[in-house]
């Protein structure tokens, strides 16, 4: 996770988030239960096309993740053997705006 200008208010949330599933994965590892925290960079969704407006950028979606790949991510991280566990996965677009 990182920090931007004019969006603490966003990010405080988002951190306070992630010490929330901390916590819970503490609470519950012990009963064999896994918590896993995703954080997706930016996705080709509608909101994105949204957000890129507001911001005057243009919305290039090809040059975004694609909701499949956070999907098949998300089953990858909950298909590991009961002996592991993933905790966090933070995946982001391969390209980068131009």
């Amino acid at each position: 996770m990182s920090s931007r200008a004019n969006l603490a208010h966003y990010t405080a949330a988002k951190y306070a988030l992630k010490a929330i599933a901390d916590s819970l994965r503490e609470e519950v590892n012990g009963d064999g239960i896994r918590v896993l925290s995703i954080y997706p960079g930016r996705t080709a969704t509608p909101m994105q096309a949204d957000i890129h407006r507001l911001e005057g950028e243009t919305y290039q979606p090809d040059r975004l993740m694609q909701a499949e790949d956070v999907a098949q991510t998300v089953i990858d991280a909950l298909s590991v053997p009961r002996s592991a566990e993933v905790t966090d996965v933070i995946i982001r677009p391969m390209q980068k705006p131009v």
